[in-house]
């Protein structure tokens, strides 16, 4: 089968995409808004940019051709803290998903508890095993619109909780 990614539509573009580039781990990003709104939200499109310094990525697609709360907390406040999800996280993580309006601390929805960060802002998940404060690099936006903002982020501080970090690994 060939396929030609111009006669695709958008929604089968990302199925394919999203089928094709295994594993897609998920970022469980926490930011908070310059009113002091917490915000919690899921993306899998992130990767590894850069060990040292220690960088990394998320791909946020557009909602309705506007920038998601999360890329805006970012970039007016100017960090974020990357959760890792684990399996007990999953059902609470789907929540987070939904579509709030701007203004819902997606936390409280989700039952989750929000932690200060030691280095940035924006708050830490407690129920995650493993945080990753992030303070901006840059921005850059992607597509014809553009669809999607890239927002890479340096790691300043890891929380690692002890039965997960052995041996420098």
């Amino acid at each position: 089968m060939i396929l030609d990614s111009e006669n695709l539509s958008l929604y089968d573009l990302y199925r394919l995409l999203s089928g094709t580039v295994l594993p897609r781990p998920i970022a469980f990003v926490s930011t908070v808004s310059p009113d002091g709104v917490f915000n919690l939200a899921p993306f899998s499109f992130y990767t590894i940019l850069c060990s040292k310094p220690a960088m990394l990525g998320i791909s946020i697609a557009r909602r309705d051709g506007q920038k998601k709360d999360t890329v805006r907390n970012i970039e007016l406040t100017g960090d974020f803290v990357v959760n890792v999800v684990t399996e007990e996280l999953t059902e609470r993580m789907n929540i987070t998903a939904a579509d709030y309006p701007p203004g819902v601390d997606e936390f409280q929805k989700a039952k989750l508890t929000p932690v200060e960060s030691d280095m940035v802002k924006s708050p830490r998940l407690a129920e995650s095993p493993i945080n990753l404060e992030c303070r901006l690099d840059r921005v850059l936006e992607f597509g014809r619109v553009p669809a999607s903002s890239f927002v890479i982020g340096e790691v300043v501080r890891f929380h690692i909780k002890d039965e997960f970090y052995q041996n420098g690994r």
